[in-house]
């Protein structure tokens, strides 16, 4: 598997050149990112997949060009650093939020319950990174970070494999939340 931290790094490399000149605030970046992620949700709830993908891929360009813009230009800041992880979940719930409504008001009993349980994995294993910080951990273990189940669900909604997609996340999601949570268990009795 590819290192999410390698993938990152390169994509950074790539995009440093292009956000040198941009002028604009990481943290009005963050919160555009915001917004993006909930017209995403909102499409999918009402099964326009194709605009939806459209700002769910702005979404995720948001969120990995917040923290470029911020280092490049000298512009980090705790506050930014908080913002950014806290509208994360939200950017994490609002496409998953879609699919559930979607399975819903479709009576589509399997895309709800596996949306249900995508939310639980992704929150659980934000959470646990941000439990083990909290504790004095570094806790970036498992196999789905945040960058995987991004495109886990682009690749849903280009496909149009909801059930499957949806299915694959839903494991592999909280999977690694209990990855974290016996790598927390593990450290704490050293």
């Amino acid at each position: 598997m590819v290192s999410s931290t390698r993938l990152k790094n390169k994509i950074q490399e790539f995009l440093e050149p292009l956000v040198k000149e941009l002028k604009v605030s990481p943290n009005v970046i963050t919160v555009l990112g915001f917004f993006f992620s909930l017209l995403s949700g909102a499409l999918i709830a009402i099964e326009n997949l194709k605009t939806g993908t459209l700002f769910f891929i702005l979404s995720g360009l948001c969120d990995m060009l917040d923290g470029i813009v911020a280092r490049i230009n000298g512009k980090t800041t705790r506050f930014g650093a908080f913002l950014d992880s806290f509208l994360d979940r939200y950017g994490d719930f609002f496409p998953l939020m879609g699919f559930a409504v979607l399975g819903f008001y479709k009576q589509d009993f399997v895309l709800f319950f596996f949306s249900l349980l995508s939310i639980a994995g992704s929150f659980s294993t934000s959470y646990a990174r941000a439990r083990a910080e909290g504790l004095g951990l570094d806790c970036k273990v498992g196999i789905v970070e945040r960058p995987e189940r991004f495109f886990i669900i682009l690749f849903g909604l280009v496909s149009g494999v909801l059930h499957y997609t949806l299915f694959v996340l839903a494991i592999l999601s909280n999977i690694t939340a209990f990855q974290r949570l016996l790598y927390v268990w593990g450290k704490l009795k050293e």
